[in-house]
């Protein structure tokens, strides 16, 4: 199985070691803007500034191993450092899972997490939108990724005019609120609002580097 891992962490150096340590030569690199309030410390690792967001793609027979030098070698647990988290791939093209799964039992135990990620596309400018219809259902914070559709122009989606520039915002949530985080979300910020905003989620299998806001309150 093929995972997409997702890291948010500034020490590239030490993720550029780790990934040649694991021989994992399909990755891509953006940047992002964190959301969540100052008396949260940034869940995400991310404080209103530029942040280095990793995508990689990993079998996940090595997924265990990953996390744990994540955790004791970059120190990624600790407030404010970053996230991890992984995204279980039902399909992916045949030569990349040739490339990376080796010996990979089919029976392997899938891992599962109680968060999903939501992704929600907005016109540029809705981000805060978005977050503010996140937060009414108990979410803390997230990370905004500046993008763009394909198309230098305007395009038509159900009658509808959809710009081209894009926010994207990322939200971790617990599973047993996305539901109401999604939809508080499409009412406020949905594509047929001024935002033109579609939301997603996606279950994670594994994540590292939140905090609950209670701990974080209290520290």
């Amino acid at each position: 199985m093929v995972n997409l891992l997702v890291i948010i962490f500034d020490d590239e150096k030490k993720l550029k070691m780790l990934f040649k340590k694991y021989k994992l030569t399909f990755n891509a690199m953006t940047y992002g803007t964190g959301t969540a309030s100052k008396s949260l410390l940034m869940y995400f690792g991310l404080d209103e500034v530029k942040k280095s967001i990793y995508f990689s793609l990993i079998p996940s027979i090595i997924e265990k191993s990953l996390f744990n030098e994540l955790e004791t070698k970059l120190k990624i647990v600790e407030i404010g450092k970053g996230i991890a988290f992984t995204i279980n791939l039902n399909s992916s093209n045949k030569f990349i899972s040739d490339s990376l799964i080796k010996g990979e039992s089919e029976n392997m135990e899938k891992l599962e997490s109680d968060y999903e990620l939501i992704v929600t596309i907005v016109k540029e400018g809705y981000s805060d939108a978005v977050m503010a219809a996140a937060k009414k259902e108990g979410c803390g914070g997230g990370t905004v990724i500046n993008g763009r559709s394909l198309g230098s122009s305007r395009t038509i989606f159900m009658n509808l005019s959809i710009e081209p520039e894009k926010d994207i915002v990322l939200n971790i949530v617990k599973c047993d609120i996305a539901k109401n985080v999604m939809k508080t979300i499409t009412k406020e910020v949905g594509i047929k609002t001024e935002a033109r905003g579609l939301t997603i989620s996606l279950p994670i299998a594994h994540v590292l580097g939140l905090q609950e806001e209670s701990k974080i309150m209290e520290n």
